[in-house]
């Protein structure tokens, strides 16, 4: 899939995701995310620990506010071990321009991060090891049903990657199906807002029977200035 199929395919599904109560068509269906049935019961799990997910759509749609605007990439991709040893470390570098949009509210990110790419040795791909996030696009939305936050990543390739997250404090936990990798996989984000607004850390493992095959670890900086007010019920 070329770029501006990408990008358009991200653009048909932002309406879908602003609108509580819709379901997003995929190429194979999606388990429920992990912590659903525990939110029933007042908790999720967040990495084996139960706790309390924040439950006010206000501290949500504050914390949405922390994603608008402009944001540089830094950090690294861990890529899998080899033979016991640790696998290289790339380093990425990007750019993430992030807008409100709907009335649910969210946000929408396109993004264009990348890093050197590393190939197995008789050339083959290997997870991680070649950037697919030039460009993607990334929404993230409130689900005012149950008062968490819904996502959606779509890669340069089209794949698409979405689910139900959970707030805890000033970090989004997710955990869904790998979209490429076979198996028992998963893939866990966390992504942290720091309340000044001026940085953004994200941590992405994938993890195939419980080991982590690869660890995207991004700092995103701001450019600029906190946006005041940029959602809508803010």
């Amino acid at each position: 899939m070329n770029r501006h199929t990408g990008i358009n395919a991200c653009a048909v599904l932002a309406l879908a995701l602003a609108l509580p109560g819709v379901t997003l068509a995929a190429e194979a269906p999606q388990p429920a995310p992990s912590g659903q049935q525990e939110l029933e019961l007042g908790e999720v799990l967040v990495r084996g620990i139960r706790t309390k997910p924040t439950r006010d759509p206000q501290k949500i749609v504050n914390w949405l506010k922390l994603l608008v605007g402009q944001f540089r990439y830094q950090g690294y991709v861990q890529l899998p071990s080899d033979g016991g040893k640790p696998g290289p470390r790339l380093l990425v570098k990007g750019l993430a321009d992030c807008t409100a949009f709907g009335l649910a509210p969210g946000v929408q990110c396109t993004i264009k991060v990348i890093w050197p790419e590393e190939h197995g040795p008789n050339g083959e791909d290997i997870p991680g090891g070649v950037s697919t996030l030039s460009p993607a696009m990334v929404q993230y939305g409130l689900d005012v049903d149950r008062l968490g936050i819904r996502y959606l990543q779509v890669d340069n390739r089209g794949h698409g990657d979405y689910g139900q997250g959970y707030l805890v404090n000033n970090t989004l936990t997710t955990v869904t199906p790998c979209v490429d990798i076979k198996g028992n996989c998963q893939r866990i984000s966390e992504i942290t807002a720091r309340p000044d607004g001026k940085v953004v850390d994200m941590q992405i493992d994938i993890e195939q029977d419980q080991a982590r095959l690869v660890r995207y670890k991004f700092v995103l900086q701001r450019q600029g200035a906190v946006p005041e007010g940029a959602i809508s019920g803010g």
